[in-house]
């Protein structure tokens, strides 16, 4: 064996397995976890802190309009800089409810998909007994029906995060 294909081998093992999610895909957050947290942090605070949005347009402050370019040459392959792009532009857009209002209950939103919900149907629900998010949320802590429409949106964007296709 080649010392070429020695150091393939060593990087593939080297990467975090964890970031795919069965055989059919990518756990954004996961992969934010692996490649980007060391030296950004969260994903939704480094979103909030250091992007801006400017129509559909995400921009950080030293890549007005090329940050999808920045991305792939910073440790991003060409089929996850799309993925995580959105996903950093849906994060700057949202306030830090979760972080602010859940988090001493539920670590992140990431960690309470993860652990208890998936898509039935196309409909997010608990993982053992199917109840929809919105049914079990509409009870729960005496959220408005503004709080749980907001909850309800934020936990199927984090979802569609981690369950992709």
């Amino acid at each position: 064996m080649r010392f070429g294909q020695k150091a393939v081998i060593i990087l593939i093992l080297a990467l975090p397995v964890a970031i795919t999610v069965g055989a059919t895909g990518i756990d954004l957050h996961r992969l934010w976890d692996s490649r980007c947290v060391e030296c950004h942090g969260h994903a939704g605070e480094f979103a909030r802190a250091f992007l801006t949005v400017s129509g559909n347009e995400l921009q950080g402050k030293h890549h007005v309009h090329d940050l999808r370019r920045f991305m792939h040459n910073h440790y991003l392959a060409d089929s996850e800089v799309d993925a995580v792009y959105d996903m950093l532009l849906a994060q700057a857009g949202t306030q830090a409810r979760f972080r602010n209002e859940c988090s001493s209950c539920h670590e992140s939103a990431a960690t309470l998909v993860r652990k208890s919900l998936i898509f039935h149907d196309g409909v997010l629900g608990n993982r053992d007994s199917g109840r929809t998010v919105r049914s079990f949320l509409e009870h729960h802590r005496g959220l408005t029906p503004s709080d749980v429409d907001f909850y309800v949106t934020l936990l199927n964007r984090v979802a569609s995060e981690i369950y992709r296709p």
